[in-house]
Formats: structure tokens, sequence, C-alpha cells
């Protein structure tokens, strides 16, 4: 049996917004209140539970910021443009965010990479979407001296076929490589 307690980090503003956008619309599908997402039509009933639901899970600054606000789907609307700014400052902070990504920063491979992820789906999210190949060798060229042999493998086999590897499959051996660096043998 599972447990019904669900633990969502509060909205605190811009730097957690994608996060927790993505776990606050999962919770409102949950509860079936999802519908205030893209429509302001919804019973009166729906809307008071998910606006409370929204008001529940964010700090304070974020809550004072909505306090006047009656209608869930303009609750959702107005943090969503308050704290996920569009234009070329929104894409070019997310675009030096990703190109000063390296492990060196990072206390973990899988840390590091669901940075890259998480950067790269922003971008995408912003019609900017990077090459594969870009972010393959962004991924390879940021890494320490522990996955040079790795690296020339990955590199070999990209250059015979382009296809040889996705990012799903570049994450795989890069995690599998850590664990076995970094994992001590009982």
């Amino acid at each position: 049996m599972g447990s019904d307690k669900i633990t969502i980090p509060k909205l605190k503003g811009s730097d957690n917004y994608p996060i927790w956008a993505l776990r606050m619309a999962a919770f409102l599908t949950k509860e079936a209140q999802n519908s205030i997402i893209s429509t302001d039509t919804v019973s009166d009933d729906i809307n008071d539970k998910a606006l409370s639901n929204i008001q529940l899970l964010i700090e304070d600054g974020p809550l004072l910021q909505i306090q006047n606000i009656t209608r869930a789907n303009t609750a959702w609307e107005s943090l969503k443009t308050l704290y996920s700014p569009k234009g070329f400052s929104s894409e070019f902070l997310i675009c030096k965010e990703f190109f000063e990504t390296d492990l060196s920063k990072y206390a973990s491979m899988e840390e590091y990479l669901n940075k890259i992820k998480l950067l790269s789906d922003q971008l995408k999210s912003k019609k900017l979407e990077l090459l594969k190949q870009v972010i393959i060798a962004w991924v390879l060229n940021n890494l320490t001296d522990n996955y040079d042999g790795l690296v020339s493998n990955i590199t070999q086999s990209l250059r015979t076929n382009i296809e040889s590897y996705n990012l799903e499959t570049l994450f795989f051996n890069l995690l599998i490589l850590y664990w076995s660096i970094f994992t001590p043998i009982s």
C-alpha cells in the first residue's frame, strides 16, 4: 500500500518555478483540478479547491503577489507571468547557465546531468532547442579526466554513426561509469 502523502516544495520564486509548476500541475491533475490551468470556466468548488492548493504550496512572497486573486486560473497565470519570464533576457540567462555548467561544480554526476537536462528542456520550452550533438559535445567536454576513455569511445561511435547515442544512452553510460568509479566496494 502506498501513502497518499505528497510533498511538494513550495514555490519560492523564479529559481524553482519550472519544477514547482510541473509538480503542481501533476498534483492538480491528481486532485481533478487541472482544468484551471487552461481555463477559468470551472465550478466554484473546483476553483476554490485549486486556489487553496496553489496558495498552500507557495512561500509568503509569492502568496502576497496573489493574495487578492479569487480565481485559480488567474492565480496560476499570475505566478507564471511573474516567475517564468519571457524574452531575450530570460533566454540569455538560461543559455549562460547552460554553458557555465560543468561536472566540477556539482557533487555528483547525477546532479550535473539533471542540471543539463533541466536547462536544455527550459531552452526547448522557449523554442531554443539545442541540437543533440551540441548537448552531447558540451556534456563530454565538461567532464573530468576520469572520463577520458569513455569520451574517446563515445566520440568514435558518434563519428561513425551519429545515431549511436542519444541523451538518455549517454547519461546512462556516464552514470554507470560514475557509480563504478565512486561507489566503494563492500
